[in-house]
């Protein structure tokens, strides 16, 4: 197996742990030092997410008080890990033998409907942002949304794609609305991805990409990475943790409401949500092979060059049978070659794909 071709993951929800003290080499985490070591990880996606429960004012100083301490966790170990900015910053890492770490932010509440802010988050190394989350704002709707205020987007969510283009920061529509996706391809001149979203095909749930959108997204030259969470991977799964646990986001968004600005609390708050869900599947799980099957149906559709990983490690209650942590990288790399994947293909949906997204976007 090819064993040296490093993996790209563009979503994990580590860094809200960091705000419970939690370090980065503890084994704990499902995104740990060691473990990405061994996995071979070249680059991780690091989200700061900010609650959709975050009164408008205070999004933005949370946002802040997540970045630094991302950052200080970083240079924790910076020997073995460095935040990087762009594709240049990224092979000097490389070439130094450490991982690349790229600062997000999760749900444009954070900028608090400032363009100003944005740019704030840009100037500090932000490189990608999901534009929103389970609730719709004043201005992005969510896929979570039944019955959307306006379409898609207000026109100050078409200033913030085109100031995220201006800017050189990714676009990620994970979380968004079809009618949001489709206007942010109008709009959007760069790239697109969904950080971490699965097939609607396979999986019906509301936060996965149906088929039109995905060949959309790869017209466009973007990506989609692809995410771990079972209730994202098999329908079957997903009617049973609905009925089982409630609605995912719905649970979580009580939890979220009760912690308010406690950030201690909300550092703690998916350990203690992830232990009622898992007690509430009752030790339902779902093969990893499930996740093959995403990634076999959307290569078949758009082609290879046009899908990677998304694990949501650290920010989804259960994972596939067998998997704890991004170790997993390693047996889903073999298994890409065991499917009859080139060793062009895995490096395109390993590597290059985000590659060539950076190289193109970020400045």
């Amino acid at each position: 197996m090819q064993t040296n071709i490093p993996i790209c993951d563009l979503h994990c929800d580590t860094a809200t742990g960091f705000l419970a003290g939690i370090h980065l080499d503890d084994p704990s985490l499902q995104v740990n030092l060691p473990a990405m070591q061994e996995a071979g990880i070249g680059l991780q996606v690091f989200a700061c997410y900010i609650p959709p429960s975050i009164p408008k004012g205070q999004c933005f100083p949370l946002v802040n008080t997540l970045l630094d301490h991302l950052e200080a966790e970083i240079n924790r170990y910076q020997d073995d890990i460095t935040i990087c900015r762009n594709f240049a910053e990224i092979e000097a890492a490389r070439q130094q033998d450490r991982i690349a770490a790229i600062m997000a932010v999760e749900n444009g509440n954070a900028i608090d409907a400032d363009l100003g802010n944005l740019q704030r988050l840009y100037d500090r190394g932000v490189r990608l942002m999901t534009i929103i989350h389970a609730k719709s704002n004043e201005w992005a709707i969510s896929s979570n949304d039944k019955y959307p205020a306006f379409a898609g987007l207000s026109p100050f969510g078409e200033e913030v794609v085109k100031a995220m283009n201006e800017l050189g920061m990714i676009i990620d529509v994970s979380h968004a609305h079809d009618i949001t996706v489709e206007k942010v391809l109008q709009i959007s001149g760069q790239p697109i991805v969904a950080s971490h979203s699965c097939a609607h095909t396979i999986c019906p749930a509301d936060r996965n990409l149906k088929d039109e959108l995905l060949v959309a997204i790869a017209e466009h030259e973007g990506m989609v990475g692809l995410n771990l969470y079972p209730g994202f991977l098999d329908g079957h799964y997903y009617r049973l943790s609905f009925d089982r646990a409630g609605d995912l986001f719905e649970e979580l968004s009580k939890m979220e409401r009760s912690a308010g600005l406690d950030l201690v609390k909300i550092g703690h708050l998916f350990t203690e949500f992830s232990a009622r869900f898992v007690s509430a599947m009752d030790g339902h799980t779902l093969p990893l092979e499930r996740f093959f099957d995403h990634i076999l149906y959307i290569s078949d559709l758009i082609g290879a060059e046009f899908i990677g990983f998304g694990s949501d490690f650290d920010g989804v209650p259960t994972l596939p049978e067998g998997v704890r942590d991004c170790l997993v990288f390693k047996t889903i790399r073999d298994g890409l070659f065991e499917r009859n994947y080139s060793k062009e293909e895995v490096e395109a949906i390993c590597w290059n794909n985000f590659m060539r997204i950076i190289h193109k976007v970020c400045k």
